[in-house]
């Protein structure tokens, strides 16, 4: 960039400015001599600093609602499951409480980060064996029918049902155990295995009495019909279940879970 030379003529009289190339003063007419404007440096481009990067942070409150949101779902949950296990083991009804139980277990999966990264492992495990569990019983199911199909044997085809069920329903009943492991004490812990292993008896109870019952319906859901309901018995770990459920259940209510709210900047407090 070229800067061009203005030259400023000055009266040494009056003081007057005159432009070159004036040789006297347009003022008092005095003699003039010039003198060079001041010459400026070239302007060079100079970019605009670069505007520094911040993370955007959500307030403190944004996240205790979330936090609040999560644990009212747990809680709703557990109350499902509650309610759940309580009527799943009911002749005709069972349906009805396996569909409660599966949103109360939805909503204690959603819910599940305030408490702590074991509940957040247990629940996945949970999720899994939930997924497994359903999908062995399933396939053994058709598989079972296939079977029975072929080859006609009435009271075998009974007992492969009774393992298809028992080996599903192991699978299925370590969801039901993790899913509140974390958030149960000691007792809950006992609740929870108990009521799983009197799920596994019964299971093998039914593959060893089914195929020698007297015939039909009542036989095939019940056992023997003669010494032995385990329909009804299967209210049993169905109520331990609860019973556990509802104690994890009123540790949140009692607020000794999860524990007060951590927050780092730029993080969730969990």
């Amino acid at each position: 960039m070229v800067s061009q030379t203005v030259s400023v003529v000055t009266c040494s009289r009056c003081g007057a400015s005159n432009t070159s190339p004036a040789r006297y003063c347009s003022t008092c007419g005095n003699p003039l001599s010039t003198v060079p404007a001041p010459t400026l440096p070239p302007m060079g481009y100079a970019p605009p600093p670069a505007q520094q990067y911040y993370p955007y942070q959500y307030p403190a409150n944004y996240w205790e609602v979330v936090r609040t949101n999560k644990i009212n779902n747990s809680l709703t949950g557990l109350l499902l499951l509650v309610i759940g296990v309580l009527i799943a083991w009911i002749p005709f009804a069972g349906f009805i409480g396996g569909i409660v139980g599966f949103i109360g277990g939805i909503l204690v999966l959603v819910g599940r980060e305030p408490f702590g990264t074991d509940h957040v492992r247990n629940t996945t495990l949970a999720l899994i064996f939930f997924v497994v569990g359903i999908a062995v019983t399933i396939f053994g199911f058709f598989y079972a029918l296939a079977y029975g199909a072929s080859s006609g044997l009435g009271a075998s085809v009974v007992g492969l049902f009774g393992i298809v069920f028992l080996i599903g329903g192991a699978i299925f009943g370590l969801s039901e155990v993790l899913l509140t492991y974390s958030l149960q004490r000691s007792n809950g812990h006992t609740l929870l295995w108990t009521a799983y292993g009197i799920s596994i008896f019964l299971g093998l109870v039914n593959i060893f009495i089914l195929p020698f019952g007297t015939g039909g319906f009542w036989t095939l859901y019940f056992g023997t019909g003669v010494a032995l309901f385990t329909g009804f018995l299967a209210a049993i770990p169905a109520a331990l279940y609860g019973t556990a459920f509802y104690l994890a259940r009123e540790r949140i209510v009692r607020h000794e879970i999860p524990p007060p709210m951590t927050q780092q900047p730029g993080k969730p407090p969990w």
